[in-house]
């Protein structure tokens, strides 16, 4: 009976562990590069479609403009009932009675000149699809800038988590080890309660380097707008990175962003688009020149004809009416604005005030990018010396935890200065992690700057 209940257990146990193997498979983390993540971006961010949106609804701005040159057809119909005295223009005559008429007719238009009005509307459409394709390219790079930034500190995040992690393992083996030592007499409760204490001081940072990897997450992936699903593995960037590398100069940089810059190109033909807009105010006080053709013809009940037959007068079909008054005009107009109450005056002072608003913000962009990339240029710099700076203090750090470590295992100096040590090196491996990615970043930063 034991055997039998033996066997079922085992067999039992063993369903259990498939189960939770293959539970464990399917919460497997899902890897995810920085490249990764942007492209996902790329497909989901919402700021960065609404720009694609407007690129799209400015392109078709410019079509219509485009198709603005055609001449316009309109079709006409209408149809009258009047019962009473009436002039019916169609007979000519006065009739009284109920008299029904229709006049339809097609007018066609086409503009020979306004000022260059449609020309330079289509211009503006022009520049204005020029600007949202550059407002689109800067919408990219700056969602580039933002899941750059979520990924890498979600990096730095985790590998704070790591390091906690460790300094807890190494803290706990230490607590068993004076646990040891106190019970043989070589070394006080107090020190055991010490050692317990910091673990619990680790354990707490543990969870809060654990909830900023949780909100890091969750920012990179509203970046992304990949849904709820935060069970993301990231994989540090591969790329090479070469920190000690000089960096060229600044005035080489500053011009390469300067050609480059889509936000400054953008501005720019904003300006553009600004200037056509004056052009097209002052074109209103322009004549405007139109040729119109205009084919129609007209219906009325009070046209009669003669039945050969029955020699009785009787009511001509409508469409053998239209047929016979058919009428053909071709004109030429031409319309002179004399007063309009000033209204064109005061929207040409708009637009060349719209103009002037527009070239300063152009200048106001110039002097922003400016600012940006020598910004960006002190950050790669000073990431630098900051990774420079670490790795030496790293050295030392290291170099005086595991002399502090052997003098401590042999007795010669307290537990505190074995902790000051090892906090120092803990401390040291964080910036030197902090400052890979500060660099990372920065440096990413200032070549999303050049293109």
């Amino acid at each position: 009976m034991k055997k039998y209940t033996s066997k079922a257990l085992l067999k039992k146990l063993g369903g259990l562990a498939l189960c939770l193997s293959i539970a464990t498979a399917a919460q497997a983390q899902e890897s995810l590069t920085l490249e990764q993540s942007l492209d996902m971006a790329r497909q989901n961010n919402v700021a960065l479609r609404q720009a694609r949106y407007n690129s799209t609804k400015a392109d078709i701005n410019l079509r219509q403009n485009k198709f603005a040159y055609l001449p316009s057809i309109t079709a006409y119909n209408d149809l009258n009932r009047v019962n009473g005295l009436t002039f019916d223009q169609v007979q000519g005559e006065v009739k009284r009675g109920n008299t029904t008429t229709s006049n339809p007719y097609i007018v066609g238009e086409l503009v020979l000149f306004d000022g260059f009005s449609k020309l330079f509307e289509m211009k503006r459409a022009r520049q204005q699809a020029d600007a949202s394709k550059y407002t689109e390219s800067q919408a990219e790079i700056d969602m580039e800038a933002r899941v750059t930034g979520r990924f890498m500190q979600a990096i730095l995040d985790r590998e704070n988590i790591r390091i906690a992690r460790e300094r807890i393992a190494l803290l706990e083996q230490q607590t068993k080890r004076m646990e040891i030592l106190e019970r043989a007499g070589t070394h006080t409760e107090s020190d055991v309660y010490q050692l317990k204490s910091q673990v619990a001081t680790e354990k707490l940072n543990l969870i809060t380097h654990q909830n900023n990897y949780r909100k890091s997450m969750l920012e990179l992936a509203q970046e992304m707008n990949a849904g709820p699903n935060l069970n993301y593995e990231l994989q540090a960037p591969t790329a090479p990175m070469d920190i000690t590398a000089p960096l060229p100069a600044l005035d080489s940089v500053m011009a390469r962003a300067l050609v480059y810059s889509p936000k400054l190109k953008a501005s720019q033909a904003t300006v553009a688009a600004t200037r056509s807009g004056l052009s097209i105010a002052r074109s209103n006080l322009s004549p405007t020149l139109s040729l119109n053709g205009i084919v129609g013809s007209n219906f009325s009940t009070n046209i009669m004809q003669q039945n050969p037959e029955t020699q009785q007068m009787q009511q001509i079909p409508y469409f053998d009416q239209l047929d016979q008054n058919q009428q053909k005009i071709v004109q030429l107009s031409l319309s002179i604005p004399v007063f309009r109450g000033f209204s064109s005056h005061f929207q040409s002072q708009v637009a060349r005030i719209d103009l002037h608003n527009a070239e300063l913000d152009y200048v106001a962009t110039e002097n922003t990018l400016r600012q940006a990339v020598q910004q960006a240029y002190q950050d790669v710099l000073a990431a630098q010396e900051k990774y420079n700076t670490v790795i030496a203090n790293l050295e030392y750090t290291n170099k005086a935890y595991e002399t502090a470590k052997r003098r401590y295992e042999s007795g010669v100096v307290d537990f505190y200065t074995y902790l000051e040590s090892l906090n120092n090196k803990n401390k040291a491996e964080a910036e030197l992690i902090q400052s890979q990615c500060e660099f990372y970043f920065k440096q990413r930063i200032l070549q999303l700057y050049q293109g």
